[in-house]
């Protein structure tokens, strides 16, 4: 398969379920308005590029490789990136919404998610070492086998982390959403 190279370019409302998402890497190009629902991009490269209000839901990410890649409110929904090239995985998101997204077994370190919905996100085995949960929704979030060490949850809400089964040194909540944390002992908490 032939892969084109794309180097400063911007596009802009582009309904890619309309279209062919061309095949290639891309390298500090921005994505606006543009709607990848469904769309197959494996196999390709986004280096320093930002995708800003753009609907990615299921998108095919297998063997694709993200490093320095921004989501800026983006729809994100069922995106699997755990199939990525985890290789300088790197990526932020702000204002997105990652409803069912997998991020199981990445190393993710240091990524910042911003005003951000994460529910139901799959965190299984993910080293999330330094991480930030900047006022983000982790209702039903699954952390397993997880490193959430030095991870910064002071702002997060509803998440439920068993400190048996995760990595948490170091890590910071808030004295409000503690109780997410003895969840599995089944016990009350009042302020």
């Amino acid at each position: 398969m032939n892969q084109e190279f794309y180097q400063d370019q911007t596009f802009t409302q582009i309904d890619y379920t309309q279209q062919v998402f061309p095949n290639g890497e891309y390298d500090n190009c921005t994505f606006i308005n543009c709607k990848f629902e469904n769309v197959d991009m494996a196999v390709m490269t986004f280096l320093e590029c930002t995708f800003d209000t753009c609907d990615l839901t299921n998108a095919k990410v297998k063997s694709s490789s993200f490093n320095e890649v921004g989501f800026v409110n983006c729809k994100l929904l069922g995106v699997d990136f755990s199939m990525c090239n985890d290789f300088m995985f790197s990526a932020r998101f702000d204002t997105c919404n990652l409803e069912l997204v997998s991020f199981a077994g990445l190393t993710i370190k240091q990524t910042v998610f911003k005003g951000c919905n994460l529910q139901k996100v799959d965190f299984t085995e993910t080293n999330l070492e330094s991480a930030v949960f900047d006022d983000c929704n982790l209702k039903a979030a699954i952390f397993e086998q997880t490193n959430v060490e030095k991870a910064d949850f002071t702002t997060a809400r509803n998440y439920t982390i068993d400190p048996t089964e995760n990595q948490l040194k170091k890590a910071k909540f808030s004295r409000k959403e503690i109780h997410g944390l003895l969840t599995k002992y089944d016990i009350v908490v009042k302020s």
